[in-house]
């Protein structure tokens, strides 16, 4: 009987470190998928700086950006010079009439020179 009942207990014993094993090599999974995701967030997050970086060295000499902006500020100032304000509405009267995609693209060429990531921030809000 004493054989028989050893064999009970080697065989729960090797079950037991069975169960040990998975349970181990499923944390050891764990930990690399976590790692994995950290890596995937780590890299995004790196190259949406470089992108950011790249783009500002890339608009140190140019004059994209100021032109965008006094084109953008014309109507705003003209709302205030007297007389002008008819000019204005006008003007915004024949972009109602502007191809969608045509607004599109404007909106994309701004977006792209003032940064995107900020254009849609704000959008979000």
């Amino acid at each position: 009987m004493i054989p028989i009942l050893t064999q009970v207990v080697s065989l729960a014993s090797t079950w037991f470190e069975g169960q040990q094993k998975k349970s181990e090599a499923k944390a050891l999974a764990d930990v690399a998928l976590r790692q994995a995701e950290a890596e995937v967030f780590r890299r995004k997050a790196t190259s949406e700086s470089d992108w950011d970086l790249e783009s500002m060295r890339g608009s140190q000499n140019s004059w994209k950006d100021e032109f965008l902006t006094i084109i953008l500020s014309v109507p705003l100032i003209l709302c205030f010079v007297p007389g002008m304000e008819e000019v204005v509405r006008h003007g915004f009267q024949q972009l109602d009439l502007v191809p969608d995609w045509y607004k599109a693209a404007f909106a994309v060429v701004v977006s792209a020179s003032f940064g995107v990531r900020s254009y849609m921030k704000f959008w979000k809000r």
